[in-house]
């Protein structure tokens, strides 16, 4: 099987190891992540500014993954919402359709609507299976406590992103459970990281990052794994950022969901970028390794058996 995969702007640029990390747990299964030399902006930064400017970008990248056959994988949550948005949109107005496609067919593209686009969470969670994924693992952890902050986009408007439950979310929660950790249900979990405001009202925006870092502290959480890659960049580097001025505030570490998932399928940490995410020490990565150990097989619940009448 293989996916055009699309990382959007920033993980290339400032979150490689979301990509390496990803790619790495894919191949595992028998999935292919195929980078697309020719995909573009999905179109956000203009999403307020310019409502056919911000959809252009992603439908011409719909028609990109259309001409190749293939469907898209995202990773990042603001493409991702972009994306669907642009399917949704398209879907309900052919007059719109027709114009973004005489601009296309400059370019020899076209859209119809025929490429799906996929969370690379749904698809480890729907088409890999818990169960393949459990019996692929080497390891799994123990003792080991994780606060998840899904991101704003990936739940929210729920009618165009279609990803899971907005309100009581479980794709992600059972992905977790499958690598041993305990997901920690604590209050920021599907709140807001504060990044959209960052440079724009960065008191505000460093307010909801410390109310978020001191919700999952108080919950008992060893790490944080943000799902949106802002919510990552709000948590691996604005957090530095803010506590390096500040005496006496613990770090909170951050670790991406392929990142863990990649220690128990017997990925090493070089290959899955785990250092690189700037939160983290050696420290972190032997304590880590250490809580690694075989997984424990799940016993199947018999069937009771029904009485002969």
């Amino acid at each position: 099987m293989k996916y055009a995969f699309f990382q959007g702007c920033n993980i290339p640029i400032r979150i490689q190891q979301y990509a390496t990390s990803t790619t790495a747990v894919f191949a595992k299964f028998g999935i292919e992540l195929e980078v697309i030399p020719e995909f573009n902006c999905c179109g956000y930064p203009v999403r307020n500014v310019d409502e056919k400017a911000y959809i252009l970008p992603s439908v011409r990248n719909l028609a990109i993954a259309e001409k190749r056959g293939m469907d898209i994988l995202v990773i990042c949550n603001c493409c991702f919402a972009s994306l669907q948005k642009a399917k949704n949109v398209m879907g309900k107005n052919p007059q719109l359709m027709a114009e973004m496609n005489a601009i296309l067919a400059k370019e020899g593209l076209h859209y119809s609507g025929a490429a799906a686009v996929k969370h690379y969470l749904t698809v480890l969670y729907e088409e890999v299976g818990l169960e393949k994924i459990k019996a692929q693992r080497v390891n799994a952890f123990t003792d080991l406590n994780i606060a998840v902050i899904q991101g704003c986009h990936i739940l929210r408007p729920r009618e165009i992103t279609r990803f899971d439950d907005s309100f009581v979310p479980r794709i992600t929660e059972e992905l977790l459970q499958a690598t041993g950790v305990k997901s920690l249900d604590w209050r920021g979990k599907l709140e807001c990281c504060g990044a959209a405001l960052e440079g724009i009202n960065n008191d505000l925006s460093h307010k909801l990052l410390k109310e978020k870092i001191t919700g999952a502290q108080a919950s008992g959480a060893d790490y944080i794994t943000p799902i949106c890659s802002y919510c990552h960049l709000q948590f691996d580097t604005t957090q530095k950022n803010i506590l390096a001025v500040a005496s006496g505030e613990k770090l909170l570490p951050v670790l991406l969901f392929p990142q863990l998932l990649g220690l128990c399928l017997g990925i090493d940490e070089q290959t899955l970028g785990i250092a690189t995410n700037s939160t983290i020490a050696i420290e972190d990565i032997q304590r880590l390794k250490s809580l690694l150990g075989p997984p424990v097989l799940e016993k199947k619940k018999k069937k009771a058996k029904v009485a002969a009448l």
